[in-house]
């Protein structure tokens, strides 16, 4: 089968973009005759031949005909197509997005990965392979993807048990705790709290909160900005999306991951490797 000739492409590929020949003729600094030339069987200047590639936003390779298409770069594409939708729109783009990724792991066929549309129940996707594991809740009423990359020595060369971790855990575990830090995440960005404010708007005994703020800000959770010596300090929130995220996998955990749809399986050994 002929290639192409450059004539052709050149026609193919400025009516592709949406130039006329005035157009294009105007971003490569040359007349319209000139590229009306080119066009009927013409050979433009050498030098002109990378800036006609721009111009048409193709490669070299692709203006002569020696590749018949430009390859799709999956990446790119995915991010134009992000950018070129509503802002409401992108997350429900992205949860597809995620989920079609999952299912690419299975024998699911194309017509098949899309998000069952009614869910009765809690419904999870979940994918486990030695390499990585993801796991994304459905439910429109709240969706999540969380994906994780094992390292070859194991999830615990990360997530290490250490005093810190603990001390994070045992803080967790008061209600208290939760108390406040749900308190602070549904306040404005930037905004100040003094422990009057936070007492009274959770209703905690003071010892008690100025315990929790303490070891809060110890922790990293918020910040706090002293603005006087000898008064109170303000307190301002973090907004940190690793602690927001494990609260919501948490209450995922204790809802048990009822009803799977898909639940690939294809791992030989656990994530962590302890043990070994």
């Amino acid at each position: 089968m002929a290639r192409p000739n450059l004539a052709a492409q050149l026609v193919k590929y400025r009516k592709a973009r949406g130039l006329t020949q005035e157009a294009l003729a105007s971003q490569l600094n040359v007349t319209p005759q000139a590229v009306s030339k080119w066009e009927k069987g013409g050979y433009p200047d050498a030098e002109l031949l990378p800036a006609i590639a721009r111009a048409l936003d193709v490669s070299l390779d692709v203006l002569f005909g020696l590749r018949s298409e430009e390859a799709v770069d999956p990446v790119t594409l995915m991010n134009e197509t992000i950018r070129s939708l509503p802002e409401e729109e992108r997350a429900g783009y992205c949860m597809n997005l995620f989920y079609a990724m999952m299912c690419a792991y299975s024998n699911i066929q194309s017509s098949e990965f899309r998000i069952p549309r009614r869910l009765l129940r809690e419904t999870y996707a979940q994918l486990k392979t030695d390499r990585e594991q993801a796991v994304a809740r459905l439910n429109k009423d709240m969706q999540y993807f969380c994906f994780l990359r094992i390292p070859e020595e194991g999830l615990d060369s990360y997530a290490q048990i250490t005093d810190r971790l603990l001390e994070f855990f045992r803080l967790l575990g008061r209600r208290e705790t939760l108390e406040i830090l749900y308190f602070f995440a549904s306040s404005e960005r930037n905004h100040l709290w003094s422990p009057g404010e936070i007492i009274e708007s959770t209703g905690m005994e003071e010892n008690t909160a100025r315990d929790v703020l303490d070891r809060l800000d110890k922790m990293g959770a918020i910040w706090t900005l002293k603005i006087d010596r000898g008064t109170d300090p303000v307190y301002g929130y973090t907004h940190s999306l690793p602690l927001e995220s494990i609260l919501v996998l948490a209450t995922s955990f204790i809802n048990y991951l009822s009803n799977t749809d898909p639940n690939i399986e294809l791992w030989n050994r656990g994530a962590f490797r302890a043990s070994e």
